[in-house]
């Protein structure tokens, strides 16, 4: 056979790039997102934060995810304008989708460039507004999550739009 010689050295270099192969598409599978699983717009964007401590969310069911919901001091129209500009932003922040009710941004981490979705939803009858942030990959991200939506909080609270 050729492709061994005395010695095997050959058939080993194949198998070192084989697993080496495997590995590589193991990490990118585990990378991987599923879009319509993280952002769902039939239920208002918002999923159950998952038991890993990357996300927060106003509708979390575990305290350890929760944070409270935005309650708008102004009209809602007027203020939602306002949460969308002020979200836009919002350092390495790209707004995805906005509408009415909704929005979806995705904020990139200054050196790996991973993404977290920041969702909102408005009620206006009510003048909540709902907020999720997640990161879409990994175990931990440090309280990043939390402190953007708390910033984002201090912001809106600066410009009097929420209480």
């Amino acid at each position: 056979m050729a492709l061994v010689n005395g010695d095997g050295k050959e058939m080993k270099k194949m198998i070192k790039v084989f697993i080496g192969s495997l590995i590589f598409v193991a990490i990118l599978w585990g990378c991987s997102e599923n879009r319509t699983e993280r952002y769902n717009r039939e239920s208002s964007g918002f999923l159950d934060c998952p038991d890993t401590p990357n996300c927060v969310s106003s509708l979390a069911k575990n305290s350890k995810h929760r944070v409270e919901p935005l309650k708008l001091k102004k009209d809602p129209k007027t203020s939602w304008d306002i949460i969308k500009k002020t979200v836009g932003s919002m350092p390495r922040t790209k707004i995805v989708s906005a509408d009415n009710s909704g929005i979806h941004a995705e904020c990139r981490s200054v050196i790996f460039r991973f993404v977290d979705d920041l969702t909102l939803h408005l009620t206006p009858s009510n003048g909540i507004v709902h907020i999720r942030s997640a990161s879409r990959t990994g175990y931990s991200d440090f309280g990043v999550n939390r402190r953007r939506v708390e910033n984002l909080r201090k912001k809106l609270r600066h410009k009097d739009i929420i209480e």
